[in-house]
């Protein structure tokens, strides 16, 4: 599946994708050719059989200082003349429904996504990261859920991922006092995993995890991904008794586990294929 844009780039190593927020100019600030270019970057990759991992990070200074409110005309609330409030309105809801499967597709993706954050992640950046598997920052990152400031309601997925994240306490410091926090505190409360010195390390070191990640069976860690996403709707004992149908129908017969008994049995590196 061909893939362009104008504001993000893919470039792929090995087994391993970086999708590219592409607009250092303006900070990576997010416009509408974000919204649409996000799910089809996401979804040429699903369908690249190459790619078993992925990598988001920003080009130039910043991750992501969230949304374009230049672009996106927020503040103005002017509609054509003749057009009703209600129309208005749903148009609105449409809008953001389109931002909110824009950032839903890096949640949904059935290969691992990783963020490797740098400078500012801000409002909508926090969207961004909230959706991926595990974050990753460099020292000079700093997080804050900025909607709050400038009268808003985070309404892209924050409000709902990052509880899955941070225990209540530290969600709601973050969303009601919008407050800048650095890397440091990110990664003792949790947000990210680790921290680098620089983005340059933080990267290198997203792209050592990721192709860790990807020279495992294909087939299992996208079992385990799935997994992982049922179960957060699912009671213990629901959770416990679909994985082990998913496990008996799919990789207990996979090529990949067969690959892994000779492999192991022949003393040699494995060659997956993910069936």
């Amino acid at each position: 599946m061909d893939f362009s844009s104008d504001v993000i780039t893919i470039e792929k190593t090995g087994a391993v994708a970086t999708i590219w927020l592409d607009r250092p100019d303006k900070y990576n600030a997010l416009s509408e050719p974000f919204w649409l270019a996000i799910p089809e970057a996401v979804k040429s990759l699903e369908a690249d059989a190459d790619i078993r991992s992925i990598i988001v990070a920003g080009r130039g200074k910043h991750f992501c200082v969230g949304i374009d409110l230049v672009q996106s005309g927020m503040g103005t609330h002017q509609r054509p003349a003749g057009e009703s409030e209600a129309v208005a309105n749903l148009k609105q809801l449409q809008g953001t429904s389109k931002f909110q499967a824009a950032i839903s597709s890096l949640a949904e993706c059935p290969l691992p996504v990783i963020a490797v954050i740098h400078g500012h992640c801000l409002g909508a950046g926090i969207d961004m990261v909230t959706a991926c598997d595990i974050r990753i920052a460099a020292a000079d990152s700093n997080f804050s859920v900025r909607e709050t400031r400038i009268g808003l309601v985070a309404d892209v997925g924050t409000l709902q991922r990052l509880p899955k994240i941070l225990n209540a306490g530290h969600v709601a410091e973050l969303a009601y006092s919008a407050k800048d926090i650095d890397a440091a505190r990110a990664e003792k409360i949790g947000l990210v995993n680790d921290v680098y010195e620089s983005f340059d390390a933080a990267y290198a070191a997203g792209m050592a995890l990721a192709e860790v990640i990807a020279a495992n069976p294909p087939m299992a860690v996208r079992g385990t991904k799935f997994m992982l996403q049922q179960s957060e709707t699912l009671t213990t004992e629901q959770s416990l008794l679909m994985n082990g149908m998913f496990t008996m129908m799919t990789s207990l017969r996979s090529n990949d586990l067969q690959e892994s008994m000779h492999a192991f049995a022949e003393r040699r590196p494995p060659v997956y294929t993910g069936t």
